[in-house]
């Protein structure tokens, strides 16, 4: 069967308006923005409980996230990998698929990037830096292939497989920055410092923001031709009803594939941005949480391209706020940390039916296994 109709053949099948991506948009917004207003609130409650003043806390959090050209920097290059990570998951969310896998990815990315910019290490940047690029991309999709190929081919929940080569992913850095790839000189888990000629350049001096973190856009504007394609609405329409979806000629089984490719390659391009951008050397914590948040991060943007952006740069804004409220009115980061962990909690109330469903699939597998097994 082919993958998609041909262009035209949809247009019978597509909804009428309001065009659904705005619907989703709308939902999802309001969603997130109640969730926010209660976690301050609640925040608020805490930091009234603690002897301190909410609104001197609150002003704190938002002049660290915005307040000057070096917390912008800091916002930006901590939502950008958020983001794209976000816009690969919402390709999987919509297409029915939920991988929790993009922090094993992002390590293999990293992993990648380095190797490749290790190979053209006497080349030039503007051949060392895209293909590292690509290396990361490439690395991130060959570390989801076998959960799609077990996910297409013999239905085993993505959410295991996933979850199980994130551990890999763990093992193997661990491992390779231990041994081959560890300096001879350094005392603690890392590799080698990144090429010269690889590394991506700042933006603005005395900040964190380099040229990596606009890929985000880049990703942010593929996303959105994507969605408006008619592939990428079939590949909505596979998610909403597969039934359907598969007797108009649509292949559910590279759905599948391609959706979760497109999640890895995403996953692996926040690696290379790490690595290259933001610490120029690869270490055992670089994929940080950037792999899990940006599955709240798809989420609560509805999986959609404003909603994604709008959570990514929420939680950027949360965790360098944080820091920058700590440092100037004393108060500890953490409550930075409750407010996400409250928009976690959110997170999971609010997608319930979702989660009890996907983690009876998973419990279904087992169950299989232990059944062939005996």
């Amino acid at each position: 069967m082919a993958d998609v109709v041909a262009d035209g053949e949809l247009d019978d099948v597509r909804p009428p308006a309001p065009d659904d991506g705005e619907r989703r948009l709308t939902t999802s917004l309001s969603t997130s923005v109640l969730a926010v207003l209660i976690a301050l609130v609640i925040g608020g409650l805490i930091l009234l409980m603690s002897g301190e003043n909410p609104l001197t806390a609150y002003s704190a959090m938002v002049d660290g996230a915005f307040g000057s050209s070096f917390a912008l920097g800091e916002t930006l290059s901590r939502a950008a990998p958020l983001a794209i990570v976000g816009y690969g998951t919402a390709v999987a969310l919509r297409a029915g698929l939920i991988t929790i896998g993009a922090q094993g990815q992002v390590v293999a990315g990293a992993i990648g990037a380095l190797l490749t910019a290790q190979f053209f290490e006497n080349a030039p940047s503007a051949v060392a830096i895209p293909a590292a690029a690509l290396g990361g991309a490439l690395f991130g999709m060959a570390w989801v292939l076998i959960p799609a190929l077990l996910r297409a081919r013999f239905n085993v929940n993505e959410i295991l497989s996933t979850l199980l080569f994130t551990e890999f992913a763990a093992l193997l850095i661990e491992y390779l920055l231990n041994n081959p790839l560890k300096p001879p000189t350094a005392i603690t888990p890392q590799s080698e410092p990144y090429p010269k000629n690889g590394i991506l350049g700042l933006v603005v001096d005395g900040t964190r923001f380099h040229f990596g973190v606009f890929a985000a856009f880049v990703i942010g504007i593929a996303f959105v031709w994507w969605i408006r394609s008619d592939r990428g609405f079939s590949y909505d329409l596979y998610g909403e009803n597969p039934s359907l979806a598969q007797s108009l000629g649509i292949s559910g089984n590279r759905v599948i594939i391609n959706s979760l490719l497109i999640s890895g390659a995403t996953a692996g391009l926040v690696g290379w941005m790490q690595a290259a951008g933001l610490l120029q050397r690869v270490y055992v914590q670089i994929a940080s949480d950037i792999g899990f948040f940006g599955l709240v991060v798809a989420f609560l943007g509805g999986a959609t391209a404003g909603g994604v952006l709008v959570a990514a740069l929420l939680f950027g804004a949360l965790q360098s706020g944080g820091l920058a409220m700590q440092s100037s009115e004393g108060i500890p980061a953490s409550l930075s940390d409750i407010i996400q962990a409250l928009l976690l909690l959110g997170f999971s109330i609010r997608y319930a039916p979702q989660i009890i469903r996907l983690t009876r699939g998973v419990m279904a597998n087992f169950t299989l296994i232990g059944k062939r097994r005996a």
